[in-house]
């Protein structure tokens, strides 16, 4: 019960990847301002984890949302902390995930300085704005984590509790 428990940030993180990697298509469809940098070539959204590429993305853009995705279930999984250190491993998750897609749509795009320059700013940013806005999902879910307790040494009745008796 308490491995399950203490991997629950991580479950949940893949859970996210993969709902973006089923739906993460039609959402950027259904909601118009995601698709914005899309546009710009850049990475929209979380990487999602899909097994087959998407519309007309080649099988590298596919294995790199995919391996970012499990960069990003990872660094979760490797947290050991409360809500805010699993949100910081979210949060950096994201950046690291959308960097590693933003350079492979770069050198997919064979981009010059300046746009591989953009290219990486632009991954930066949409990764903070994910990591920002669903990293508290598992930050949740690592509250309930078991913490370890080191029980204090036995101390005599009526000895009074100093910092070297500990």
């Amino acid at each position: 019960m308490s491995h399950a428990r203490n991997s629950l940030p991580a479950i949940v993180t893949l859970l996210i990847v993969t709902a973006f990697g089923l739906f993460g298509v039609s959402l950027v469809t259904r909601v118009g301002y995601l698709a914005v940098p899309a546009a710009l070539g850049l990475p929209s959204g979380l990487p999602g984890l899909r097994f087959l590429p998407v519309g007309e993305t080649t099988w590298l853009i596919a294995l790199t949302d995919s391996a970012a995705a499990l960069v990003l279930v990872a660094l979760v999984a490797l947290a050991r902390g409360g809500f805010w250190r699993t949100w910081g491993a979210f949060l950096a998750g994201a950046v690291l995930a959308d960097l590693l897609r933003g350079v492979v749509l770069a050198q997919t795009a064979s981009a010059s300085l300046g746009a591989y320059a953009g290219y990486v700013v632009g991954a930066l940013v949409t990764g903070l704005v994910w990591g920002v806005a669903l990293g508290w999902l598992a930050g949740l879910a690592a509250l309930p984590r078991r913490r370890e307790h080191v029980p204090s040494p036995p101390t005599e009745a009526g000895e009074p509790i100093t910092a070297s008796s500990l």
